[in-house]
């Protein structure tokens, strides 16, 4: 195994309207970093599209759980880094290597996500920021769970729950990391973009039952 191989996880719902989003996800990660071996896992429950991926993992549950579709995607690899992903997304060039350049200054934390200008995301956030590293646990602040990087240590340690459908997801993650007392921190000058998601129907996914299921199981 390549001592440069980083696995990563893409939960996708491929079909005709959206390959070419998906394509354009795994296309600009590999460009972003020319030296290193991105092995990306593509748990779909789509249809099958040759969208760049290395390895297709098939995830044919009626009731769609993001958190499951990311368990069986990090059981596959063998990392010790862990890029957890969505399919809709914009990589930057550098941007993996400014989260590793922070870890070394950091190696206490164990979870990073890198920052999203689209749509004036975090810049709307965090306005006044001047730092490169923001340690925090807030979802979607912080902790952008459309991008989660993670060493595999920590992800054999917590357990990523599936009871969530979609929404939700993130929270639980972030309960996790808490209860370890794992930091996590935003990598201010890691920059990519997370565009507008067409796998989900929202007219037809109920957020609410998804906060009440995670609310109940909180412990």
């Amino acid at each position: 195994m390549s001592p440069n191989l980083i696995d990563v996880v893409i939960p996708s719902k491929t079909n005709e309207s959206n390959w070419a989003m998906v394509a354009q996800t795994i296309s600009s990660l590999r460009l972003s970093e020319p030296f290193v071996d991105f092995n990306v896992i593509l748990v779909e429950s789509g249809e099958d599209f040759q969208c760049g991926q290395n390895n297709t993992i098939r995830f044919d549950q009626e009731r769609f759980s993001y958190n499951r579709a990311l368990n069986l995607g990090i059981r596959e690899g063998m990392s010790d880094w862990v890029v957890m992903a969505n399919n809709d997304l914009f990589f930057h060039s550098g941007w993996f290597m400014k989260i590793m350049s922070a870890w070394c200054d950091h190696p206490e934390i164990g979870s990073f996500s890198p920052w999203n200008d689209h749509g004036n995301w975090h810049p709307n956030l965090f306005p006044d920021n001047q730092s490169k590293i923001l340690i925090g646990e807030r979802v979607c602040r912080e902790l952008a769970g459309w991008c989660i990087v993670a060493k595999r240590e920590l992800l054999e340690t917590i357990d990523l729950d599936e009871r969530c459908s979609l929404w939700f997801s993130d929270n639980i993650y972030a309960d996790e990391i808490i209860k370890h007392r794992y930091n996590h921190a935003l990598i201010t000058d890691s920059k990519v973009d997370h565009l507008t998601s067409q796998t989900i129907d929202f007219s037809k996914y109920d957020t609410l039952a998804d906060q009440e299921i995670y609310l109940k199981g909180k412990k």
